[in-house]
């Protein structure tokens, strides 16, 4: 069943690709807020909501589709108000006829049903705007590289890809290669993974899908300095969560250190929060070019738990439990499912 979630996934589609500065998040919302109002609107006249989100979706296609009709808007507005500019003399008003008479009332008319027809789109997109606030809770931190983490490369300090050396109960891959903690010392992201402590997530057991507490708990989880916004939708048990880099590829020996990690942090986040049912994850990188670069994956529970092979809640959050699950998400058969089920294309 289509629903308000998949007009927000449409929306983010429309500006993939888009330099997030405030006049595009702005639009980015005035475009969804508009959508949500059309799709109530067909579900209260009683379409089904696979249709009404279908036809909402056609309204708009594209960003450019909204930019274009705003800017034919204004030119209309334009030029039907620069026609009774001047001052006609008195001696050409008794030369006008008829014709150009009901032409200058017809222009009339035009300027004065553009300006209702705005001020209601004004009204109905602040009352979308507003009915979304209230069902939406958001909360933005912005980050300062300056104090970012440094990983070493473990390749040759462990801490990733180990010889099978490697201290700690890491799991092996098939191949004989570990995922484990590394050597003695390492700061390899793997090795931060291993490290982080079962009980500071358990602190935050029973968490409702709500952003601040949310982004909060993300912070303390590997690669939490980089997590800078938490966008929650309690009523469909979903959160988004924004991650910024400057540049991703430094962050670790390769790509899949990055990954495993995350991973691991949507398995810790659904254990914590049992009403979590999505949870999106969204990568802004800016490139050598100076634009927003933006990968999204969307994480759902029960896709999760079907190739882990078990649910995840609090009772996974114990001491001994929470190392064999550990274990189990940084399998390469395990992490690799998870990361690539949730590729949104």
């Amino acid at each position: 069943m289509s629903g308000r979630g998949d007009i927000r996934m449409h929306v983010e589609h429309l500006f993939e690709g888009r330099t997030l500065d405030t006049e595009t998040i702005e639009l980015k919302e005035e475009i969804y807020g508009n959508l949500v109002a059309r799709f109530d609107d067909y579900v209260a006249q009683g379409m089904d909501e696979d249709e009404a989100y279908r036809r909402t979706c056609e309204a708009v296609t594209s960003v450019e589709d909204v930019l274009d009709s705003e800017k034919d808007s204004e030119a209309a507005v334009g030029h039907t108000a620069a026609a009774p500019v001047a001052e006609p003399a008195a001696s050409q008003r008794k030369r006008w006829s008829a014709g150009a008479i009901v032409a200058i009332a017809v222009a009339g008319a035009l300027v004065v049903g553009m300006i209702v027809v705005t001020a209601l789109n004004i009204v109905n997109t602040n009352d979308a705007r507003n009915a979304y606030d209230s069902t939406t809770d958001a909360t933005v931190q912005r980050v300062t590289d300056g104090d970012a983490p440094v990983y070493q490369d473990d390749a040759t300090t462990g801490g990733g890809h180990g010889n099978g050396n490697a201290a700690g109960s890491a799991p092996q891959d098939g191949t004989g290669n570990g995922y484990g903690a590394g050597a003695e010392g390492s700061t390899g992201l793997d090795a931060e993974v291993y490290a982080h402590s079962v009980d500071e997530l358990a602190a935050y057991e029973g968490m409702s899908v709500s952003s601040e507490p949310f982004l909060a708990m993300m912070k303390s989880l590997p690669l939490g300095f980089y997590a800078r916004q938490a966008m929650s939708e309690p009523d469909t048990g979903t959160i988004e969560l924004t991650y910024t880099y400057d540049d991703r590829d430094a962050l670790a020996r390769d790509d899949d250190c990055v990954d495993r990690a995350l991973v691991y942090d949507v398995v810790a986040a659904m254990s914590v929060t049992s009403d979590l049912q999505t949870l999106r994850i969204v990568e802004e990188e800016t490139d050598d070019d100076g634009e927003l670069d933006r990968d999204v994956h969307v994480f759902d529970r029960t896709t999760v738990e079907g190739i882990l092979g078990f649910p995840l809640n609090a009772d996974l959050l114990t001491s001994d439990t929470w190392d064999a699950t550990r274990n189990e998400v940084m399998t390469t058969r395990a992490w690799d499912a998870i990361w690539e089920s949730a590729d949104v294309d």
